[in-house]
């Protein structure tokens, strides 16, 4: 639980105060839920009001990375350059945080829908992926789901790099070649799907059995 009441007063609580800090502990868990960062829209449909958010980000428990977006003050980076910029994470970037084998992630990648006409990336080698995704994302999503991340993989690696990452999905049970094989697949995609296996219990045996 984040240590909040360092910055409320100290004295014996009155009913206001008790009821003050129920409502932060509320939003703090309903923030943690979501990754420690989410849309404000998010929070008040799960019932906060624009005061006791107000509150927070005054008393310094949350922070604001971008118009419509809460955060809590430790919330993971990545999430909260992704919310600052207005993107998601994909790619290998979302598949190394997945937990699968990705040969090398020189910067971070990410997605932009195509309607974007200016990013504010913190990392100047950010890989920008501007192509639709095969599954329309959900709104206020800061990470592709694995459909998405593996066909941008397919599209973005060098061949038995996207091998590798694929069989590390399947292999970890994230996904199955049936659920691929539906996707509307380019050729790139499609090689990659062709090739997998669930059986390669690390990149490297993916690489080397080619």
């Amino acid at each position: 639980m984040h240590d909040f009441f360092t910055v409320l007063p100290q004295t014996r609580p009155t009913g206001r105060a008790l009821r003050h800090r129920s409502k932060m502990i509320g939003l703090i868990d309903a923030l943690t839920r979501r990754g420690g960062v989410a849309r404000l829209r998010a929070l008040l449909d799960a019932g906060f009001s624009r005061l006791t958010v107000a509150r927070a980000v005054a008393d310094g428990i949350l922070t604001v990375p971008r118009r419509g977006w809460i955060a809590l003050a430790d919330a993971d980076p990545y999430l909260l350059a992704a919310a600052s910029a207005g993107v998601v994470l994909t790619c290998v970037t979302r598949a190394k945080r997945l937990g699968l084998w990705v040969l090398a992630e020189e910067a971070p990648h990410v997605g932009a829908p195509s309607s974007a006409s200016r990013l504010s990336l913190q990392n100047p080698k950010t890989t920008v992926h501007w192509a639709a995704p095969v599954q329309p994302r959900e709104v206020g999503a800061l990470e592709d789901g694995i459909l998405n991340t593996l066909v941008i993989v397919a599209r973005c690696q060098p061949f038995e790099a996207a091998l590798a990452v694929w069989d590390s999905a399947l292999n970890g049970g994230l996904v199955t070649k049936m659920e691929l094989a539906r996707l509307p697949l380019r050729p790139a995609a499609r090689r990659v799907l062709d090739a997998a296996t669930p059986f390669s219990d690390s990149g490297l045996e993916t690489i080397f059995a080619i």
